[in-house]
Parts: structure tokens; sequence; C-alpha cells
């Protein structure tokens, strides 16, 4: 019986090897599509169909039928990537989720335009907790520098003349990651946490307290996940394609990104643009 379903099973990969050589699909870009068809398509090589005719059935298979009116969004990446350019509507929900379930990311366009862009500005962090010391990485080499003040982060944020340098005398990529580290970012930044939760999309999965937020409804018995928020804060390294702020990493759970401010600075008067960002990460 074992034997009869390998040879079964040999079979059927087989077939469906020469099936993949024979019959090749495109890949499908668009920026708009109107409601998608609910009958199954057929898979269509291109050497029957016209690639137009080819690229619409393709896109229609990405648009669920549960979405009833148009949703403005584009495919990124050869169509493996969408990006919604509007996010409070039904519809903009049943594509999100689409893409969900599937286990892929998606980039939301227009969150800033529902933030409060002064309390983002690096000068109203040094205003604040200039004062403050914290911990920040270098990560031209990933030392730790501890208990520097902020000021002296914050203030090379748009000036590359303000920033620390090594002993060799070159700028120091800089990221001070995770903060607040220890006390609640709702308790310390309130006016931020209520401005970033406003701008959310999808609240109902994304907010703390959002009902399909399953990891918020866990007894407390349970080992929670930090629910976040945290800001993420370094500065750019565009002059250094072999620095990253960030390693390559595999996040414990799905997580929000929400870009908050990008800062070009004051003194780059070559506009080489050694930019700044500041993003929260959302858990």
């Amino acid at each position: 019986m074992h034997h009869h379903v390998f040879v079964v099973l040999w079979s059927v990969s087989a077939r469906l090897h020469e099936v993949s050589v024979q019959w090749q699909l495109g890949s499908c870009s668009l920026d708009n599509c109107d409601t998608a068809p609910t009958g199954k398509i057929k898979m269509i090589g291109h050497r029957v169909v016209p690639s137009s005719v080819r690229h619409t059935l393709l896109h229609s298979e990405r648009i669920p039928p549960t979405v009833k009116s148009p949703v403005s969004h584009a495919w990124l990446d050869n169509g493996r990537l969408l990006q919604l350019h509007e996010y409070r509507s039904p519809s903009a929900l049943l594509l999100w989720r689409s893409q969900w379930c599937r286990s892929a990311p998606v980039i939301v366009s227009g969150c800033i335009n529902h933030l409060d862009s002064s309390l983002w500005h690096p000068n109203s962090f040094l205003a604040e907790f200039g004062r403050c010391t914290a911990e920040l990485v270098d990560c031209g080499n990933s030392v730790v520098l501890l208990g520097y003040p902020m000021w002296e982060f914050w203030s090379g944020f748009e000036c590359i003349g303000a920033r620390l340098r090594d002993r060799f005398g070159r700028t120091r990529i800089l990221k001070l990651k995770d903060w607040p580290p220890g006390d609640d970012f709702a308790d310390l930044l309130p006016s931020r946490f209520a401005d970033v939760m406003r701008a959310l999309p999808f609240p109902e999965y994304t907010h703390r307290s959002g009902s399909l937020n399953l990891a918020s409804c866990l007894p407390e018995h349970f080992v929670r996940p930090d629910l976040g928020p945290k800001m993420y804060v370094a500065y750019g390294a565009a002059l250094t394609p072999n620095v990253g702020s960030t390693n390559l990493h595999l996040d414990m759970s799905d997580a929000v990104n929400v870009m908050t401010y990008v800062g070009i600075p004051t003194d780059d008067i070559g506009r080489r643009h050694e930019i700044g960002e500041i993003f929260i990460v959302y858990l």
C-alpha cells in the first residue's frame, strides 16, 4: 500500500514538473483594478493567450471575490508585494486580510497624514529627553555606547557635523533601538502613543486591545508578548552601503512598522543625504 502511494506521488510530481516547464506564467503589477470575477481561472500558458489578457487574469486571481468596490493599490516586486494607497474602507480591509492570511507583507501608504508631525520632529525629542541617558549602538562595529546623553544623539540627527566620531575621525552611524527600554510607551509618551494609535491601519488587528488581536486576549497565566510600541531611531547609512542599522532577522511575531519621520541633514551641502529615520515598531 505504501509503495503504491509512493509511485502515485512520484508520478504526480513528475507530471507537475512537466506542466511547469511547458506552461509558464508571467507576473503582474497593476496599480488599480475593478472588481474581480468570481469564476475559476484556468492556468493558461503564454504561448496561447496574449500577454495583455494573461496579465489581467493573473491580477484578478489576487483580488478576493469579497472585495466589491475598487481599492486604490499597487502590486510591487512583480506582483508579490501589495501596496495599499487607502486603508479606511471595508474593501481595503478585505484585500489586506487576503494577503495577511498568506503570511505576506503589505505596505500601507498614507499613515503619516494622520500623525501630528510636531510630535515626531527630532527637536521635540531633544527638548523633552535631551538630558536623559541611553544606550547608543554604533552600527559600524556593533559597539554599545553606555550612558550617553540623548542630546548628543538627537543633535546629530539632522546635522552631520554634530555627530559623534570614532577614534579614527569617522562619523558614527548610531541607532537608538527599542526605546524606551523598560517603561511602557503609553506611560512615558502618552501624547505620542495616542497619536500613533489614531494612525494605525486596521485597528481591529493592530491595536494592542484590538478585538482581533489574539495576543491581547491571552489569559494572565500565559507569557504574553510585549505588545509595545517601541521606537526605533537610527542615522541613515546610504553613504556606507556595507553598514546597516538593522541586521537581517526574523521577528518572533507579526509586527506593524510605522514610519513617523525621515530627516535630511541641514548641513548636507553636497546633497549626499545621510538620512536619519524614526519609526515605531508595534508588535
